[in-house]
């Protein structure tokens, strides 16, 4: 494959030469300056490589449009793993009537945190691992992330969060059939399996609100204290830190509200499940639905705004 990337030089007459990168990379790097046999083999290999490569008529496009597929991927992934934890537990109680509560939850949040780490081993190489449009836009705000580029990313997590629902709906198509079969009067498909795909409250909206936001915020300084370079000694760790940082939240507030704090997480599974089975996803809860889609975004720009103000790094 074509797409190459180009590292610059560890010393006056180092060149690092990757099988990813752009043509205008490689033009870059063979103008710098002479490099040993080795390295001049590495980079005409990789001219001819790429000179093969244009011919293919959508191997441009994909390569200029890495960062949205990285970003649809990684939600896609995240929303698998979450919802499938949720689904699994959600039919193995209904099989196993004895199976605690407490356990459901315990393997719901760890399922997240890791689905959560994966992810981001997937994504965050190649466009920094947003997944969360309350994480794009919150760096939009403060200038970390150019606006342009902000609706192809809340685009690619809302649609991959849609993809991961109906790929969990998939997966578990005989349980949700068998389901609709035993539901009782007065029961819907929504009021009985919809948190499997998205959240709904378990206080009154208003302290929901109150949760999202907090969580969120949380989130968010968490991030940027793990991912700020000039704080972390363990660059390498950030997507399983991440991973822990999510799963300390669910584990200690995420009964209050589901712990959306991701507006993509809820909106794009809530939209399928409305496909499926109508409106009501949207109108549950006295439409709680708007809670976990805005007040994510607020958390966001409170958390980098604290971050911002307050926290001051030794090394600036």
């Amino acid at each position: 494959m074509a797409l190459l990337q180009v590292n610059e030089p560890h010393s006056s007459d180092e060149i690092e030469v990757h099988l990813y990168a752009g043509k205008e990379d490689l033009n870059e790097v063979d103008s710098r300056q002479e490099m040993d046999e080795e390295g001049r083999r590495q980079l005409e290999g990789a001219k001819r490589n790429w000179t093969s490569q244009e011919k293919w008529p959508l191997y441009q496009y994909r390569w200029l449009l890495r960062e949205y597929f990285a970003e649809f991927f990684g939600t896609f992934f995240l929303i698998s793993f979450g919802d499938g934890v949720c689904a699994t537990t959600k039919f193995n109680a209904a099989e196993m009537p004895g199976y605690q509560a407490n356990a459901s939850y315990l393997a719901i949040t760890f399922g997240w945190a890791f689905g959560l780490c994966i992810a981001l081993f997937i994504s965050m190489g190649v466009s920094g691992g947003h997944l969360n449009p309350a994480v794009t836009l919150a760096n939009c705000l403060f200038g970390t992330f150019p606006w342009k580029k902000a609706p192809g990313f809340i685009l690619a997590q809302v649609l991959g969060a849609m993809a991961g629902a109906a790929n969990v709906y998939g997966l578990f198509k005989p349980h949700f059939d068998e389901g609709e079969r035993r539901l009782l009067p007065g029961e819907t498909m929504t009021s009985v399996f919809g948190g499997i795909f998205c959240t709904y409250p378990g206080v009154p909206n208003s302290y929901a609100v109150w949760s999202e936001l907090f969580n969120t915020m949380a989130l968010m300084m968490g991030i940027l204290g793990l991912c700020d370079d000039r704080m972390t000694p363990a660059i390498n760790y950030k997507p399983i830190a991440v991973g822990l940082l999510v799963f300390t939240i669910g584990i200690t507030t995420g009964v209050n509200s589901g712990y959306a704090i991701n507006p993509a997480r809820d909106l794009g599974p809530r939209i399928f499940t409305a496909m499926l089975w109508g409106k009501e996803p949207f109108t549950l809860y006295n439409y709680y639905f708007w809670i976990p889609t805005f007040v994510p975004i607020l958390g966001a720009v409170l958390g980098m705004f604290l971050y911002a103000c307050f926290i001051i790094p030794a090394r600036t």
